[in-house]
């Protein structure tokens, strides 16, 4: 595997993720990849395991093999996202998706999340006051 073949990868991943109007944030969220594990794959930097490949097809929402069809898209430049802050516009995606994610959750689940976000509350709260 060359260089120039992780290039078009993230180049076509991009553009999948572009398709659906997403930001690497989003897709991060989605996919519970790290947004900065994503931003290597899309700049060519990182190599990933097929597993994390159906994880992204799965998310995007095409077949697996659609991810690895990228030649036949050729080396039209996709200008790849830079790292970002995680505010603004961010917070809503993550608040979409941690509801999207809450809704698989079984009762067990959503008792320990809810849990969490009440420790987190108060925690918040201690500080403040």
């Amino acid at each position: 595997m060359t260089d120039q073949t992780l290039r078009q990868f993230g180049l076509h991943l991009a553009r999948l993720r572009k398709q659906r109007g997403w930001s690497q944030e989003t897709l991060s969220l989605e996919s519970g990849l790290a947004r900065s594990y994503l931003s290597g794959i899309e700049r060519g930097k990182r190599n990933l395991a097929l597993l994390n490949i159906c994880m992204l097809a799965d998310t995007l929402g095409v077949p697996p093999s659609q991810m690895l069809d990228f030649p036949k898209h050729g080396n039209t430049a996709t200008q790849v996202e830079e790292p970002h802050s995680v505010f603004g516009n961010a917070q809503n995606a993550a608040i979409e998706a941690t509801l999207r994610h809450m809704a698989e959750l079984n009762d067990a689940e959503v008792d320990v999340v809810a849990a969490v976000a009440r420790a987190l509350a108060r925690k918040g709260n201690y500080r403040q006051g």
